[in-house]
């Protein structure tokens, strides 16, 4: 995930350079995790939790993305979502010295002695799709 906002938004509120500096700004923010409007933020100078003046309460990534886009606010969003607004330079990384708490993805399966052949590829495909350095993670 990925602090960002738009070069307009950034020319109209100027830069951020620490997490205190998001406190006044307009935030996009997801509606559905148990986080909402507090980022959790960590850096050279420790651990920062951010309360985000929200202006745009979502459970859609690419509604979060298209307002930081269009400039409404600072949102902090996986790079899946953002990628090729980076790429393309319609969003901006922010505060990169700064990391949100990373997000897992698991495997539950029942425990046995031999594991189906299924379950074994479909776990392999997960950690050949997904382990290390997720190929839309261009721009940092």
């Amino acid at each position: 995930r990925v602090v960002c906002a738009s070069p307009g938004f950034l020319k109209q509120h100027g830069p951020i350079a620490h997490p205190n500096d998001l406190k006044e700004l307009p935030g996009l923010h997801y509606g559905d995790l148990n986080s909402r409007n507090r980022w959790h933020l960590t850096g050279p100078d420790g651990a920062h939790e951010v309360l985000v003046r929200g202006v745009l309460c979502s459970n859609n990534g690419e509604a979060l993305c298209e307002a930081a886009v269009r400039g409404l606010g600072v949102a902090l969003l996986p790079t899946f979502i953002v990628g090729r607004e980076l790429q393309a330079g319609r969003l901006v990384s922010l505060l990169s010295a700064y990391r949100p708490p990373e997000l897992t993805l698991c495997v539950v399966y029942p425990p046995s002695r031999h594991l189906s052949a299924k379950v074994r590829l479909f776990t392999d495909f997960l950690v050949e799709r997904f382990g290390g350095d997720p190929y839309w993670d261009l721009v940092r």
